[in-house]
């Protein structure tokens, strides 16, 4: 009961800090870059490539496993912005893959053969959380410009499975990736703020351990605090757990996202 009571007037006090700021800050209705808090919130259409390796040969995603193509995935975005060229990005995308396949080469996963002829069942788990700091180099009413730096959570988990003899191998892997980009925002119709365009790219080239690429492009209609977006979004992977290849995952990643954005 403390505990509660503590935590309710802290939140409490929260809530009276916020307000008060937001009393003290003025805000420009007619300047789309004047806001504190984004919210996007996406569905991102998947379609899939690549390979996974786990103590074996490499294992392709689609002429092996057969995954399932542009699958719906949630993407969700949030920026604060403490100060007008200030922002803290948080982002993060759960992939779910899955697959049904009779198998016409034999290859190996995380020690385990898997032969022709063989039906296999797949499923993968990739989730990424980003969270960093992004400076504009130009804001003002028509868009900003913005460099950003952060680290990247990403955790995989892949199983394979012979159906006929219940056979399965499984292999996780986590990893932290420091990650930097740049990412852009017009609005082109002068002295309105109903049409805007955007587009950012953040990766970082690991050397011998391989590189992660990110990019996103959209066009939008912005309606009062909410703006409807369309674009397209890709993503490029590929992580060794050694210098010469090994275990690890090269996953691609990409197709249309139909975006919900809110701004205050």
């Amino acid at each position: 009961m403390l505990n509660n009571i503590r935590l309710a007037k802290l939140g409490f006090c929260l809530v009276i800090s916020s307000s008060c700021w937001a009393q003290g800050r003025s805000h420009n209705a007619n300047d789309p870059e004047d806001f504190r808090i984004e919210v996007t919130g996406s569905a991102w259409i998947v379609s899939s490539g690549g390979s996974i390796q786990a103590n074996g040969t490499p294992v392709d995603l689609v002429s092996d496993l057969n995954v399932s193509q542009r699958e719906p995935t949630f993407y969700g975005q949030l920026v604060f912005k403490p100060a007008r060229k200030h922002r803290i990005v948080v982002e993060g995308v759960p992939f779910r893959l899955s697959g049904l396949n009779t198998i016409s080469r034999t290859f190996s996963y995380r020690g385990q053969n898997f032969t022709v002829s063989e039906t296999v069942r797949s499923n993968a788990e990739l989730d990424y959380l980003f969270a960093g700091y992004q400076y504009d180099v130009l804001s003002g009413a028509k868009g900003h410009l913005g460099f950003s730096v952060g680290g990247a959570y990403l955790s995989a988990t892949g199983t394979i499975q012979a159906t006929q003899v219940s056979t399965a191998a499984t292999q996780s892997q986590t990893i932290g990736l420091p990650l930097a980009g740049a990412d852009f925002r017009v609005f082109p119709v002068p002295g309105h703020k109903i049409l805007e365009l955007e587009g950012a790219i953040r990766g970082m080239n690991f050397g011998d351990y391989g590189h992660y690429v990110e990019a996103s492009a959209n066009g939008g209609l912005c309606l009062g605090p909410i703006t409807f977006l369309a674009g397209y979004r890709a993503v490029n992977t590929q992580l060794h757990e050694t210098r010469n290849g090994g275990s690890g995952v090269s996953p691609r990643l990409k197709g249309p996202i139909f975006s919900l954005m809110f701004r205050w």
